[in-house]
Parts: C-alpha cells; sequence; structure tokens
C-alpha cells in the first residue's frame, strides 16, 4: 500500500516521520562516523544471519548477543551448556567472524557470562568464565568483564547501531548486561540509532529515551534496512523524484 499510493498519488513525497527514518539510518550506515559499532542480538543467528553478513562487510566491531552470542561462543570453540544455540549455523558464524577479522575488526567473544540451571526470575545466578561453562548450565546475560569491555568500545565509538538485548533483561539478575550496554549507549558521545520490539522495550526500562539519537519505529524495517534492502517506500520515492509524473 505505502508503494502503491505513492506511485499514483499526484504529490508524493515523506512525511516528517519517514524522512527522519531515512536521515538517521544514511547518517549510521551510508556514511557513518567511525568507529561504527553495531549489537545484534536476539535468540536465534538464523533470523538475522543476513543482517550479520551485511554488517560484516562495514562495522569494526560487531557485537553479538543473546542466543546468537552461544552460537558463536560455540563456533569460537567454547562449550555452552544446555544454552540456546544453532549448531547448524556454526559455518555462518564462523565465516561472519572471518570476514571480520580479514577487515581488521572483530566480533568481540565473551569472556564471562552469566549463568542458571532453570530458565526462571528466581533462578539463582552465576558468574563465570567463558571457559568454565557447565553441560547443564543455561547462559543467559554476559559477565562484568565483558560487559566492561563492550562498555569501552561504545564509549569510543562514533556511531552505534543496536538491535536486541544481550541477556534476558526481563529478569532482573540476568538485567545487568543489557543494562551496561544501554547506559554506555546513552553516555556515548556517538550517534546512535535503535531498532526493534526488545530494544526498544529495554530503552524504556532504562529511561534512556531521550539519550538514543534515533529511535526506530520501523520494526521489521529496521531489520530490512539492515539486511541492505532498500525498502519499497523509499524506492517509490526515489523513483517519483527522479521522474516526478
Amino acid at each position: 500500500s505505502t508503494y502503491g499510493i505513492a506511485q499514483y498519488a499526484k504529490i508524493a513525497c515523506a512525511g516528517p516521520l519517514l524522512a527522519a527514518e531515512m536521515d538517521a539510518i544514511s547518517k549510521a550506515l551510508t556514511d557513518p562516523r567511525r568507529p561504527l559499532v553495531a549489537i545484534v542480538a536476539g535468540s536465534k543467528v538464523s533470523t538475522k544471519l543476513t543482517i550479520l553478513k551485511a554488517l560484516a562487510d562495514n562495522v569494526d566491531q560487531l557485537i553479538v548477543g543473546g542466543g546468537i552470542a552461544n552460537t558463536f561462543m560455540l563456533a569460537a570453540g567454547l562449550k555452552i551448556g544446555k544454552s540456546l544455540a544453532e549448531a547448524d549455523l556454526l559455518p555462518e558464524a564462523k565465516a561472519v567472524i572471518e570476514v571480520m577479522k580479514a577487515r581488521g575488526a572483530a566480533v568481540p567473544i565473551p569472556v564471562d557470562v552469566v549463568t542458571a540451571k532453570t530458565f526462571a526470575p528466581d533462578a539463582i545466578a552465576t558468574i563465570k568464565a567463558a571457559i568454565d561453562v557447565a553441560d547443564d548450565d543455561l547462559i543467559l546475560d554476559i559477565g562484568p568483564q565483558t560487559t566492561a569491555v563492550l562498555v569501552a568500545q561504545l564509549m569510543a565509538a562514533g556511531t552505534i547501531v543496536w538491535n536486541g538485548p544481550v541477556g534476558v533483561f526481563e529478569f532482573e539478575a540476568f538485567s545487568h548486561g543489557t543494562e551496561g550496554i544501554a547506559r554506555a549507549i546513552a553516555a556515548s558521545s556517538a550517534f546512535s540509532i535503535a531498532g526493534g520490539g526488545d530494544t526498544v522495550a529495554a530503552i524504556a526500562k532504562y529511561g534512556i529515551e531521550d539519550k538514543v539519537d534515533y529511535i526506530s519505529t520501523g520494526g521489521g524495517a529496521f531489520l530490512e534496512v539492515l539486511e541492505g534492502k532498500t525498502l519499497p517506500a523509499f524506492e517509490i520515492l526515489q523513483k517519483r523524484a527522479l521522474k516526478p509524473n
């Protein structure tokens, strides 16, 4: 509908919200101030594999979190216990790591994690080195050492793109990694753009809405832009600009 209406309307132009979204995305991805740091987190690599591959060609640091980080930890040769991961996508995770390494960039692998034996709000949280994860452990957050490393990278960044919390921030004991990331983004002088339902929820939880330069309301469209796709609404407006009638 966004494409069709803009295609046939006598006059078609971007409204303030779309114009702001286009400007922010361009500032973050087309001509970013370096270093460009991207945070991509979520439960599954498979849902964000295209994004990871696209960003691997462009960003200086690719921070992964959640189940995605577990898959990358496996790819780096670490044990993850009974944590959520996608073993069938290990070759893709390794490929992303190698692409980043070849460019002199990196995918920071957690050096410590917060684990539990069960997935529950009242589960007992245990901080341990990434090399010490037991077979019956669930990794539910990044540890304080890893958080400190990532905070330093975010504070030194020129541009930050954030999509996804790095832990189960809904459970207080496993929220500290995401809170640390959120506070660092808020304090950083970098241009920051964030999007995705869980990310927006985390921003609201920690009250940093006015400290993130742009919060995308595009939902799935924001992810498509991170994948390098041109959105239909952008495409038709560009066509109309080149050929108004």
